[in-house]
């Protein structure tokens, strides 16, 4: 049995779509789809049942998948135990992170990580949590560390991951210090919805209670609104535009400490949501990975105290 072939029939499997398998391991949809059908010749059986947009596993595809995850993490773990034997490094960890714990907890673990262990290799890859999630489950990433704003139904169709608790940060209106709004005190819905927006996107449970909160107080929620990815847009439009957003503390912790912008007084509108390090439950972490989880923890005090948040978990 080819173990590209086990791989892409794992990551179809995991996403239940070759589209999204293809996006995640980087190759075509028709080379990951002649992979697929390559293995059901040579097992004699359809491992999948193709629809319109999703792939579901057939009885033997099951079967196949409970022996699949074993023999590809054995593999995996002797490819990592013979790099280290022919080069003398100490193995490989590849990060998922967003850009709120890029630089706050993620790269201080990772100096702490190669003063003791200076030959681990490291991975970073940054973006937001449904983009890392998939390549978790799929194995391109080892370790994810962002916030965690996914809803009921998205956790339910993520159970195989392991969730740990690091800190909590706290989302919150933000706006440039000059801003009309920013020394008022207790600020109303209805006054927020006479300003200009820009929102991240896909915020999860945060932009729910967002919309929700409006919604209490019989308003609809903002509707002509900016929306971006990036964050320099984003910091800009507030910073020149006097547009409100809506981000976590930590992320403009500079802006803040510096006087720049403020966080609004708005009774109702601030959400403490947990900083968590993922990872896939259910199996053995190699040592690169657990050495980066317990310096991932020690970093939680520094950074609690370096940006003067109350971050406890």
């Amino acid at each position: 049995m080819d173990l590209r072939q086990l791989r892409y029939f794992l990551a179809v499997a995991e996403l239940g779509s070759f589209t999204r398998a293809a996006t995640v391991t980087g190759r075509t949809q028709q080379a990951l789809s002649k992979g697929i059908h390559a293995l059901e010749h040579q097992l004699g059986a359809r491992l999948f049942e193709r629809g319109a947009r999703e792939a579901r596993l057939t009885e033997v595809g099951r079967l196949l998948m409970e022996h699949a995850r074993t023999a590809d993490d054995a593999v995996r773990s002797f490819e990592g135990r013979l790099i280290e034997l022919q080069t003398g490094d100490e193995g490989e960890v590849r990060i998922g992170t967003g850009p709120t714990t890029a630089g706050s907890l993620v790269a201080p673990a990772v100096l702490a990580l190669r003063r003791f262990w200076p030959k681990i290799g490291v991975k970073v890859t940054t973006g937001i949590l449904p983009e890392l999630m998939p390549a978790l489950l799929t194995r391109e990433l080892d370790v994810v560390v962002t916030i965690n704003t996914m809803t009921d139904e998205e956790a339910a169709a993520n159970s195989r991951l392991h969730a740990e608790t690091l800190m909590h940060d706290e989302y919150r209106i933000m706006a440039s210090a000059r801003h009309p709004l920013a020394d008022q005190r207790n600020v109303t819905p209805e006054q927020l919805l006479q300003c200009s927006w820009v929102l991240g996107r896909r915020l999860g449970t945060v932009q729910d209670a967002f919309r929700a909160r409006f919604l209490e107080a019989g308003l609809e929620p903002p509707s002509q609104h900016m929306e971006t990815t990036s964050l320099e847009f984003l910091r800009a439009l507030v910073h020149d535009g006097n547009y409100l957003c809506l981000l976590p503390s930590r992320l403009v912790q500079a802006e803040l400490k510096a006087g720049q912008w403020a966080r609004l007084d708005a009774p109702g509108f601030s959400w403490q949501r947990p900083i968590v390090a993922y990872s896939r439950d259910g199996e053995p972490h190699a040592v690169p990975v657990h050495r980066l989880l317990q310096a991932l923890r020690n970093s939680v005090p520094q950074a609690v105290e370096a940006d003067g948040v109350d971050g406890g978990v």
